[in-house]
């Protein structure tokens, strides 16, 4: 049997805060690993806050804690706007299966089912508060987050839909119980039913004269694709063994035939003798032969594999976007005759073996390693001592150029990490306005996705306006996959770049 004990039912103690930044919202799944660490690694004496609440033993699954985290997910939406923005972009955490020194985990239950077992107490957006939960594995345990979006003017009190009240013969904890039509509100760290303050609170943040959120289309162009990349080892594989043929060592040649000058031989005779030994002459009177064994070659070329495999998946997706191939554009659309100030778009792609890019600061600047000189050919010059012709080198015009920066204007930042979660730059809308925005690039495991479609949705939130407005695209993945030799080859031009 779980026993809830005292966890949760603290006071207002937030002298100890938790080791973690909390300038932004946290909605990635590295960012919510960092605040299970913290609330782990914080001290015992830690107390939860007026935006985080864990509990460190729960299942969801339970009438009882069904009950409870509804409870908490009210009192955290029934906030004042004017305070939460403080923390994490107004949002709030309730966090099960972790406290401070302890992480026992929580049963993994699906979310459709955690929705329908909060929802009759929370009520359905948008006539409700807006939440979402996920879990993420910390140290080998699954722990379950649920995000709170912030609360906004405009928004009303948001009441208790259902009541619950525990069966005094089964032993269950009798403080866990909750009534239909209670406003509950967080306290700093504690969720209480409301107060006559709180009840001024409410109305005034319901009687804000911001508008809700609506009337945003997320628009695809019919151009834009995935890119399949195929980095398997198989793949790699069929390179590699390539790549070995094509430096295995011709067959040595045969020795030059010296031809004796004849001394009583005409001048010309000797004039075209001249000129056919010239090269040989040249060729042993200033290289030196590849001192280099075969044995020693073999390693370098062996070597040579190895660090170009292990490059490879990085090179082939730096290859890619060198030829623009898989382009996603974006435009966002105004549809109300009202305008829209900062308003931001998060793009998120939960499926797995996908990797966004947008600028060159996004993409790893790899290149394979230089192919060992074919045996044989690695001959010294025997001016390499001296000044003069062996000093002749073509200019370094690198420095000469700009490097990689930023677009100015409409940005785009990437995290690729877990997941992948796309986040742009804050734009204003006049009313009945298209913008088109940053253009970025999408690289798929080739296995998991060719010619299939990538499911993304979408949020908007806006300055001047309350609530958060959802939707998903579905964008489509290339059916052709373009082999590695293919992404290697020089396009034209890339010579004379070179």
């Amino acid at each position: 049997m779980i026993d809830l004990g005292p966890e949760g039912l603290t006071g207002d103690n937030c002298d100890v805060t938790l080791n973690l930044d909390t300038s932004t919202a946290i909605r990635s799944l590295a960012r919510y690993r960092e605040l299970v660490t913290a609330i782990f690694e914080a001290p015992a004496s830690t107390q939860e806050t007026l935006w985080v609440e864990w509990k460190s033993t729960a299942d969801i699954a339970e009438k009882r804690w069904a009950a409870e985290l509804s409870r908490q997910v009210l009192g955290m939406a029934n906030r004042d706007p004017e305070v939460t923005g403080t923390w994490c972009g107004g949002c709030a955490y309730v966090v099960i299966g972790v406290s401070p020194a302890s992480i026992v985990g929580t049963p993994v239950h699906d979310t459709a089912k955690i929705e329908s077992w909060l929802t009759p107490y929370v009520g359905r957006a948008p006539n409700a508060p807006e939440w979402a939960p996920t879990y993420v594995e910390v140290q080998g345990q699954q722990v379950l987050v649920i995000t709170i979006e912030p609360p906004q003017f405009g928004h009303p009190a948001w009441p208790c839909q259902k009541t619950y009240s525990p069966d005094p013969r089964s032993g269950k904890d009798p403080m866990i119980a909750v009534r239909d039509g209670a406003v509950y509100v967080r306290h700093k760290a504690s969720t209480e039913e409301a107060n006559s303050a709180d009840v001024a609170m409410l109305s005034r943040r319901a009687a804000g004269s911001r508008r809700r959120i609506g009337g945003i289309s997320v628009l695809l162009a019919p151009s834009s694709k995935a890119q399949p990349v195929d980095a398997t080892e198989d793949a790699m594989g069929r390179w590699a063994e390539a790549e070995r043929v094509a430096l295995k060592p011709a067959p040595p040649k045969p020795p030059a035939k010296t031809v004796p000058i004849d001394p009583s031989s005409s001048l010309a005779a000797t004039a075209k003798l001249l000129a056919e030994l010239s090269q040989q002459s040249l060729n042993q009177g200033f290289r030196e032969p590849d001192s280099r064994p075969p044995e020693k070659y073999q390693a370098e070329v062996d070597t040579y594999i190895e660090k170009a495999t292990k490059a490879m998946p990085a090179v082939i997706v730096r290859r890619a976007y060198e030829r623009k191939l898989g382009r996603v554009d974006l435009s966002i659309r105004n549809n109300t005759d009202d305008p829209i100030d900062k308003l931001q778009l998060e793009v998120f792609i939960g499926a797995e073996g996908v990797f966004a890019a947008s600028e060159d600061v996004d993409v790893p600047e790899t290149r394979l390693p230089g192919r060992p000189i074919m045996l044989g050919k690695a001959g010294r010059s025997k001016l390499a001592g001296f000044d003069g012709l062996s000093a002749i080198r073509m200019p370094n015009y690198a420095s000469y150029l700009s490097p990689a920066v930023r677009a100015m204007g409409r940005g785009v930042t990437i995290d690729n990490s877990g997941s992948t979660r796309l986040t742009f730059d804050a734009l204003d809308l006049y009313p009945q306005e298209v913008l088109e925005l940053d253009e970025f690039y999408l690289y798929v495991n080739a296995g998991l996705h060719t010619g299939k479609t990538l499911s993304a949705g979408w949020t908007a939130r806006a300055r001047n306006l309350s609530g958060v407005m959802r939707g998903t695209l579905e964008i489509a993945v290339d059916t052709k996959v373009p082999t590695i030799d293919e992404l290697l080859a020089e396009t034209e031009g890339e010579d004379e770049e070179d």
